[in-house]
């Protein structure tokens, strides 16, 4: 079963500890959407990525984001991949709870489906755009060397293109004992300023639910899912140095 939660908007370390805990507290059969924006001038980078690394880079010229002068966050995810700019973006997450059958697909298998479906929506609000091509064999898992460092600078295998190659979404995926967490990206900045992302998400939480067989649905109350506790708990892990710093 998929459920769409409601939009919300949060500080970096809240939408981060959001997904976190949903992802430790999904119930059985369970799969949820949601998208969310930012309170603040933000950045996310990969978890296997070292933040001196990012902050550098960052300064260096890529749309350059300088932390100590805009006061922009920076924040490591729980997911791999590469550095976020959350400036100019429509943000979402997946989170499906292991017993659901789409939490066992193939990485790479469920990153098409996903930006299948990111494709198809925009097909139905008029946008054209494609699936970029795999470099190499899509079911070799690439080395960490071989991360893109910017997430929008550099599509990879399956993300979701313009006609003219430049990158629309992109994402990454986190896999626990619990289930599966993706977080995913579109660059407002390559799309008509008129969209319409009520209506894109309208259709993008259908063609979800078609790709990945589940079947579409409602919760009476969504409260349970939200544990304030491990909210709170994770609100702390992200907004602190052990985290971001540990690489």
């Amino acid at each position: 079963m998929l459920i769409a939660l409601p939009n919300a908007f949060g500080d970096a370390a809240t939408n981060m500890a959001i997904d976190a805990a949903l992802l430790a507290h999904m119930p059985v059969g369970l799969a949820a959407f949601r998208h969310y924006g930012w309170q603040e001038p933000a950045a996310t980078f990969g978890y296997t990525q070292q933040y001196h690394k990012v902050v550098t880079e960052l300064a260096s010229g890529y749309a350059p984001i300088e932390p100590a002068e805009v006061r922009t966050t920076l924040t490591r995810r729980m997911t791999g991949g590469g550095i976020v700019d959350h400036r100019n973006d429509w943000t979402y997450s997946l989170i499906l709870n292991s017993s659901v059958s789409a939490a066992s697909t193939p990485a790479t298998d469920l990153y098409a489906q996903i930006h299948h479906a990111i494709s198809l929506s925009l097909d139905k609000i008029g946008i054209d755009s494609r699936l970029a091509p795999c470099p190499r064999h899509c079911k070799e898992t690439p080395v960490a060397s071989e991360i893109p460092t910017h997430c929008f600078i550099t599509p990879a295998a399956n993300d979701v293109l313009r006609p003219d190659g430049q990158k629309i979404a992109g994402a990454a995926m986190k896999r626990s004992r619990q289930g599966l967490l993706i977080q995913g990206s579109l660059d407002r900045s390559s799309l008509p300023g008129t969209l319409n992302f009520i209506s894109f998400q309208n259709h993008l939480v259908d063609h979800l639910a078609s790709i990945l067989n589940l079947e579409l649905s409602e919760l009476e109350d969504i409260r349970p899912l939200f544990k304030s506790e491990r909210i709170e708990l994770e609100k702390q892990r992200f907004a602190g140095d052990a985290w971001n710093r540990r690489r």
